[in-house]
């Protein structure tokens, strides 16, 4: 339904589940909500605010500025499960070390396919790392965000990597590309493009106190799942990930990192 409507279904879900929250919260009322009660698992209410999200009508309009500006609105900007503005996919950061390094430090804000440590934490590919452990999630997420980089501008599908590495699809570069196309050269690239958008946010207004997670994950522990009991532990990651970019301690590239990289 929401591809149908040009809608994205990651960003919309989790305005929708913020909306739920304003409203057990007591945030917001029916009154506020166009009559609708707001309730997790009830499906006709999902489609009824997607449709009039779609739409722009009623509370639908309020549902299509997102969960940032939705939940400030109302007072509990907290509730907004958010980084720079872009809501969460399906990957819950306290379950899986890596996706919170990943989401806080995206150049987009929380998104998986900028590295999807998801193949490495939970599908054991290229091979299995503990969800649950920070040790090694720096190196992981950067190997991953560069390399994803490079993918993302071959005109691949970064979904193909779960068959293909970089050894594979560094000589596909080389067939179609004029020049030596190695794998270091191929992640070299990925990573020069991470510290151009890294500078384009900075040119922007973003510093490295966007790079995190909302609070309640880092200190409302999970319930249930094999996660109980833990929360994304970001503090353990984020200094060794600075310093494994080259940037400074407040996620600036350094002039060696630049230089370096031809920026």
């Amino acid at each position: 339904l929401c591809n149908e409507q040009g809608l994205d279904p990651i960003s919309l879900g989790s305005t929708i589940g913020a909306a739920i929250d304003l409203y057990e919260s007591g945030a917001i009322t029916q009154e506020d909500t166009s009559g609708v009660a707001l309730e997790f698992g009830n499906t006709e209410t999902f489609v009824a605010m997607v449709e009039a999200t779609a739409r722009g009508e009623g509370f639908g309009k309020e549902l299509g500025q997102g969960s940032k500006r939705l939940c400030e609105k109302y007072g509990r900007p907290e509730l907004s499960m958010t980084v720079k503005g872009q809501e969460f996919p399906a990957y819950d950061p306290r379950a899986i070390q890596g996706m919170g390094l990943t989401y806080a430090t995206s150049n987009r804000g929380a998104c998986h396919l900028r590295s999807y440590t998801v193949s490495s934490e939970v599908l054991g590919l290229p091979e299995k790392t503990d969800p649950l452990v920070t040790d090694g999630k720096a190196g992981l997420v950067k190997a991953f965000q560069d390399l994803t980089a490079g993918v993302d501008s071959s005109g691949t599908c970064i979904f193909t990597t779960f068959a293909l590495s970089g050894d594979d699809i560094a000589p596909m570069v080389d067939a179609s590309c004029e020049g030596d196309w190695s794998v270091e050269r191929f992640v070299e690239v990925g990573e020069r493009i991470w510290n151009m958008e890294r500078q384009y946010n900075i040119a922007a207004g973003f510093t490295g106190a966007d790079d995190t997670l909302p609070e309640r994950l880092l200190k409302d522990a999970a319930k249930t799942g094999p996660a109980k009991g833990h929360v994304n532990r970001l503090d353990e990651m984020l200094p060794e990930y600075y310093e494994l970019r080259g940037w400074d301690t407040s996620g600036v590239p350094t002039a060696e990192t630049l230089n370096r990289l031809g920026l």
